[in-house]
């Protein structure tokens, strides 16, 4: 085993629990019959996670050639995976009804949901040598911004826009890039 698959090994499980996270709640909302609700925010910040997460596991081949890590880029390469996975355990509701749990936990949810996009453009400019102002960095600030949004307002319409514009800019970006893997 190299050390780009050693390092992949433990990205994959923080990344794979939190796909299994968005999705446990995905099936928590099925088999309660919707009796706790369905809040559309929600829905929207659980879809950019799932996402955001695919496209960490995605692009982490580009490191693949990577033969020498020190210790500081292995905990910023940790760092978003771990995030993303408390983050996807924090945005669907448990045993009470969706836009209430939303509401009663959206400090803790949109203090930590910026640092997911800030992480990311950090490991974008740090480890993989992307300009400081780039495309990458730019929708990352737009992100940064409209996920911080959310944390002073209990407007359904303010949520419901944020997380739409997160979604939209975020998979424009990814169809933009759009990432190829090549042995």
């Amino acid at each position: 085993m190299g050390l780009f698959e050693y390092i992949m090994v433990l990205t994959s499980i923080l990344i794979g629990l939190g796909v299994a996270e968005l999705l446990n709640g995905v099936v928590r909302i099925l088999r309660s019959d919707f009796k706790e609700g369905i809040y559309i925010p929600q829905l929207f910040w659980a879809s950019y996670l799932f996402l955001f997460l695919i496209v960490i596991w995605w692009s982490r081949w580009d490191l693949h050639e990577n033969f020498v890590w020190s210790f500081g880029q292995l905990l910023l390469s940790l760092a978003g995976p771990i995030l993303l996975f408390v983050l996807s355990g924090l945005v669907f509701a448990h045993n009470q009804p969706a836009r209430d749990y939303y509401f009663k936990h959206q400090k803790t949810l949109f203090t930590l949901m910026p640092f997911a996009a800030l992480i990311g453009m950090l490991h974008e400019v740090i480890i993989e040598g992307t300009p400081v102002f780039s495309s990458t960095t730019i929708m990352a600030s737009s992100l940064v911004v409209l996920s911080v949004i959310p944390r002073f307002s209990q407007r359904d319409w303010v949520h419901l826009s944020c997380a739409i514009l997160v979604n939209v800019i975020f998979f424009g970006w990814v169809l933009g890039v759009s990432y190829l893997i090549s042995a």
